[in-house]
């Protein structure tokens, strides 16, 4: 179901934003249309949490009235040059994500121009607007969704041709055959001695959500497969929450061997980690979901993260911004399926940082 986020100035358009949205709730469910972000807790980075607000939407409408470009804050400077206001929060993130942005333009106000707008909005110019009209806006209204029910299918990720998932699912083969005569790893004696798998991964070889964890734990050894048992139960119940299958991500872990009942070691993290970059590079998720703290503090300073030193607690269910080689990434932290088995209330917890997941399906 598509998400829709509507962006307005209350001072300029609050009156027709209301009659928007109540047209609006004819073509969509009231739980996937989001107007106002008045929740920020006290000390929040408010940036932050407009970026991922417009982030878990598909669809940003830009609600423009007759005082848009020209309303005021108390200093008599215009609201639209100062980086901290909201509505340009709002729409720069939508058009720097890449979302559908549609100008709606209401009180018969005309589009701005590029020349008029501040350098990170100027994107918004050439978008197609829409003009809501007063007599006509039930009809207008209707034309709008119709056009963002028909912009649904171009919203998701485009599906890769027969040869590039062949060429993928090689490329994984080959990290599995090099871990397998990986001799030098510091686990491979213990794998030999218990004739244990090394435990790549599995999963869609070009998903958009790549789970790393922290390791196998010995029945993911012994069959070789990835998330097996209670935890990986709790996994499946997340994923399901937010309407996936495991084929439809790919799992995997810091370490690639079982460790024995331990923590990872610096130098085992060391070994394993080129195989992990070279799962990622391959796949070329949007997002890489981090189950615990090894597996964040793993990515974040792999990918030299400011966040690197904060802790899970804190870091959990954030979408933390990333470059890889192959363009703009997020990286989510979340807890271990496994803490809900020795925490059951943190099951809830969970399931709501499972949700911020939902922007990337």
């Amino acid at each position: 179901m598509i998400r829709i986020f509507i962006n307005y100035r209350r001072q300029d358009s609050e009156g027709y934003v209301g009659r928007l949205y109540d047209h609006l709730l004819r073509h969509f469910e009231a739980d996937r249309i989001f107007m106002d972000v008045d929740n920020i807790p006290p000390g929040a980075d408010f940036v932050q949490v407009l970026e991922e607000a417009v982030s878990n939407c598909d669809v940003l409408l830009a609600a423009i009235g007759p005082q848009w470009l020209t309303v005021t804050d108390n200093a008599n400077n215009r609201r639209l040059d100062n980086d901290h206001d909201f509505v340009r929060i709002e729409i720069a993130s939508a058009l720097r994500m890449n979302k559908l942005v549609i100008p709606v333009l209401v009180g018969a106000t005309r589009m701005p121009s590029a020349a008029e707008l501040p350098e990170d909005l100027r994107p918004l110019a050439r978008r197609h607007a829409v003009s809501l009209s007063h007599k006509g806006f039930a009809y207008d209204v209707d034309k709008l969704a119709e056009t963002i029910k028909s912009a649904k299918s171009a919203l998701g990720k485009t599906r890769p041709d027969s040869e590039t998932l062949r060429r993928k699912e090689a490329a994984l083969k080959q990290v599995r055959d090099d871990l397998v005569r990986a001799s030098e790893s510091p686990l491979y004696p213990f794998r030999i001695e218990n004739r244990y798998f090394p435990v790549v991964g599995e999963g869609n070889p070009d998903a958009s959500i790549i789970f790393i964890g922290e390791s196998p734990g010995k029945t993911e050894a012994t069959t070789g497969k990835v998330f097996v048992g209670p935890s990986g139960d709790v996994l499946d119940e997340m994923l399901a929450a937010i309407g996936l299958k495991r084929a439809d991500v790919y799992l995997t872990n810091v370490l690639l061997d079982h460790p024995g009942k331990r923590d990872p070691s610096p130098e085992e993290i060391s070994f394993y980690a080129p195989f992990v970059d070279r799962l990622i590079d391959i796949i070329q998720p949007a997002v890489i979901a981090t189950l615990g703290r090894f597996a964040m503090e793993y990515m974040f300073k792999r990918l030299n993260l400011p966040e690197q030193r904060g802790k899970i607690s804190v870091q959990h269910g954030k979408l933390v911004k990333a470059q890889l080689s192959y363009g703009e990434i997020h990286v989510v932290p979340l807890y271990h399926p496994a803490s809900v088995l020795y925490t059951p209330g943190q099951k809830d917890l969970l399931r709501q940082d499972f949700e911020k997941l939902r922007l990337f399906i």
